[in-house]
């Protein structure tokens, strides 16, 4: 019997080991992922698409930094993480992503930075609504300050902070041109709506002011910021909230019918 308890807790031992084992890759590779700013789907996806060459380069620096039998582990195991049948430890994954940045493209390192943005980036929603009467080149300017309020006036997440310092690893220089190229994206993205989108959009509103009767809507988008401007007869002028309908106005009238002849038929029952 006291063998019996003595395997029992080996086996229970060993089984709490492996299991504390697999918590700290989880909690190491989600610290990674801070690091890499959110998400690491992209950077692996780079990673696993290196060619032969590329690949040997990054596992020569690799093995003089954490010896040959490392490398002999990466080697052995690539095709396995690659094809996911084996989960790359965080502390591996982060070893081996820290030596891409200095050997990569720069042009590979903006399109990181976008892929990121994309995935991490804020979206917003805008509704406005006119009536018959309202002013377009206001709408215009309204739409525009807003635009320009949610596409470039905002702070840099600290996910993005994450993912510059990374591809940068401590260059300065490199981190300022991902930097302003990040901001000359946002601002080309804001630009190609203002000019081309808007006009049309504000157009395409005045041609048919005249003839719409019933709710009719337009919408603009600008990465995953959208505006939409809504046509409704009950609106006077601009507004940014919907009008409520004729019916649900009069709903009110009718409560104070009703209390109305409930408190006389009260008072005839005296």
């Amino acid at each position: 019997m006291a063998r019996y308890r003595s395997g029992r807790y080996r086996s229970y031992g060993h089984r709490s080991t492996g299991h504390e084992r697999a918590l700290e890759h989880i909690r190491e590779a989600e610290a990674l992922s801070r690091e890499l700013g959110g998400t690491d789907e992209d950077v692996k996806k780079y990673f696993f698409s290196l060619s032969a060459i590329q690949l040997k380069a990054i596992l020569d620096k690799y093995e003089t930094q954490y010896g040959k039998s490392a490398r002999v582990y990466a080697e052995e195991t690539f095709p396995k993480w690659k094809s996911r049948r084996v989960h790359m430890s965080g502390t591996v994954a982060e070893r081996l992503f820290n030596l891409l940045p200095p050997t990569m493209p720069m042009e590979t390192k903006f399109q990181l930075v976008e892929s990121l943005w994309n995935h991490v980036g804020p979206s917003s929603t805008k509704t406005y609504y006119i009536g018959l009467n309202a002013d377009l080149e206001d709408l215009a300017r309204r739409m525009k300050e807003h635009l320009e309020e949610v596409v470039i006036r905002y702070d840099i997440p600290s996910s993005m902070e994450g993912r510059f310092n990374w591809l940068s690893q401590g260059d300065v220089g490199i981190k300022q041109q991902l930097l302003n190229y990040f901001r000359q994206q946002e601002k080309l993205l804001l630009s190609k709506a203002v000019q081309t989108q808007l006009p049309v959009l504000i157009n395409h509103l005045n041609s048919e002011k005249g003839t719409l009767t019933t709710h009719v809507a337009q919408v603009l988008k600008v990465g995953k910021h959208e505006v939409r401007v809504v046509f409704n007869e009950l609106v006077n002028g601009l507004a940014e909230t919907a009008p409520l309908r004729r019916a649900e106005k009069s709903n009110y009238s009718w409560i104070w019918w009703i209390l109305g002849i409930i408190f006389v038929i009260w008072l005839l029952s005296k």
